[in-house]
């Protein structure tokens, strides 16, 4: 399977060149690598195509970038996906369409759910005001009020239930935590 990720990561790794700092290839090795450790039953090779294509359009268009990546993976003829089935092709297409942190509804599949909550991260705030400084160019400000808005204990961030029987506890401290950070901490944090 080492090998069959090295392949995959580097066909898709020139979608990666041109996003943002926190949008970059490391951003889908840490979401692969997390899907993977918390993977217990599905097939490796789905949650590898699906993790190295969920944000391959985020540097062309942001706002939809999951929509392109969906269509990519429906209509590709690529190496990797002209050799999956349709239902495994859907499972795929589906996981990309629905991995951001405000979708809305019900999960097409397990492969959804689990590329969904490996995206998220583990829950470390630390990591995140890091990411989201990279994201923001450094904005203190928009930081704190990001991670208020949605990561906080109201915040718009949706956690699939394989995430909760994970990280149930850690979720609970990292959401408190977000709920008071304010814009010194972040600059504390992002400046090591």
């Amino acid at each position: 399977m080492k090998k069959f990720k090295k392949e995959v990561r580097s066909y898709y790794e020139p979608y990666y060149r041109d996003g943002d700092e926190a949008h970059l290839i490391d951003h889908a090795d840490s979401v692969c690598n997390l899907a993977l450790k918390i993977n217990k039953d599905l097939d490796e090779k789905l949650i590898i195509l699906a993790s190295y294509i969920h944000d391959m359009y985020n540097a062309t268009n942001r706002k939809i970038h999951n929509e392109l990546a969906y269509e990519y993976v429906l209509k590709a003829q690529d190496k990797f996906l002209k050799t999956l089935n349709e239902k495994a092709l859907k499972e795929v297409a589906h996981a990309v369409l629905e991995h951001r942190a405000s979708f809305k509804g019900e999960f097409y599949s397990k492969l959804s759910a689990l590329i969904s909550s490996a995206d998220r991260g583990e829950p470390n705030l630390e990591e995140v005001v890091i990411r989201s400084m990279k994201f923001n160019k450094g904005n203190a400000v928009d930081v704190y009020e990001h991670i208020k808005e949605k990561y906080g204990s109201k915040g718009y961030a949706k956690y699939p239930d394989v995430y909760l029987e994970i990280f149930r506890d850690e979720l609970e401290v990292f959401q408190s935590r977000a709920d008071r950070i304010t814009v010194d901490e972040v600059l504390r944090i992002s400046e090591g």
